[in-house]
């Protein structure tokens, strides 16, 4: 029995003294365990010692989330450690269409009628985004990240022609100072431009017919209100145009430019769109006839 006892003891001595041989050249008693630890695209190699997974993922400089998941596969002193984390992908869709302006701009080199897009518009775009977090046991969350612009809308630009096509001026016209351009507006109203750089604005265009008269081989000289017949001094309407209006007058086809003249006087047959026009000679007026002219109402 004592024999026995005595082998017993020199085994556990062996050991005791082999445990202790290990600890002296390792500093511990565990073995020492290569951890590869792969988290999504990058793996990260740390040494250390069986069982501490967690200082193992600390000298590997990785955090953990309650929602991440940790799996490990030990195979002899090497661990195969794989993260799972949540996967967050967005979705976006179309909500809204901005609509873009027409922006309008004079074009003095384009005639008159003329138009041209410099600029194609372009739509904007309104999205409206939500993040979708899957995580590693199949639990999918989807949040509201709310609405954004995702690109601006793009005016379009027109051009539009204000140059008046040029043409024989008539031995009638009034004035040389011809009109050049003409920059109407939507609401009716607009900018004249003539041969000297002269700006006048209107704040309507009428279309009427136009005769002609004059004081030539008559006894009176006086106008329906009180001044004297002479050119620039017209017969109106005064219902259409009120006396004392300032005018600007060129023939439809642009060959006669009367120019700046005023509401000062009335004829019997003058009634309507229609105006009578002074000039100096029964020629000049048996010459013009009838005619269709263009009157600018001046502000």
């Amino acid at each position: 029995m004592l024999t026995r006892l005595s082998q017993r003891g020199r085994v556990i001595v062996f050991l005791l003294t082999a445990a202790l041989a290990v600890t002296l050249v390792t500093g511990s008693a565990t073995p020492r365990t290569t951890y590869i630890i792969t988290d999504g695209d990058v793996v990260t190699t740390v040494e250390g010692y069986a069982g501490e997974l967690d200082g193992a993922l600390e000298r590997a400089g990785i955090a953990l989330s309650a929602a991440d998941q940790v799996r490990s596969v030990r195979e002899d002193r090497v661990v195969q450690v794989e993260i799972a984390r949540p996967l967050t992908t967005y979705e976006t869709e179309l909500a809204e269409l901005l609509p873009y302006q027409t922006v309008r701009r004079e074009n003095p080199e384009l005639e008159l009628g003329q138009e041209q897009v410099v600029q194609t518009g372009r739509q904007g775009r309104i999205i409206e985004t939500t993040r979708i977090v899957t995580d590693p046991d199949g639990t999918v969350h989807r949040s509201d990240l709310g609405r954004s612009v995702a690109e601006e809308p793009v005016d379009e630009i027109v051009e539009y022609g204000t140059r008046l096509p040029a043409v024989a001026a008539s031995y009638l016209s009034v004035t040389s100072d011809v009109l050049t351009h003409v920059n109407a507006a939507e609401d009716g109203s607009g900018v004249l431009t003539t041969a000297s750089g002269q700006t006048l604005r209107y704040a309507r265009a009428l279309t009427v017919k136009a005769t002609a008269y004059t004081t030539e081989r008559q006894s009176w000289k006086k106008t329906a209100t009180g001044t004297i017949a002479r050119v620039g001094a017209i017969a109106v309407d005064p219902k259409v145009i009120p006396y004392g209006t300032r005018m600007y007058i060129v023939s439809s086809d642009g060959t006669i430019t009367y120019g700046v003249a005023t509401a000062e006087d009335c004829g019997g047959s003058i009634k309507g769109n229609r105006v009578d026009l002074f000039f100096d000679t029964y020629s000049e007026c048996i010459n013009f006839g009838v005619r269709s002219c263009t009157v600018y109402i001046l502000d």
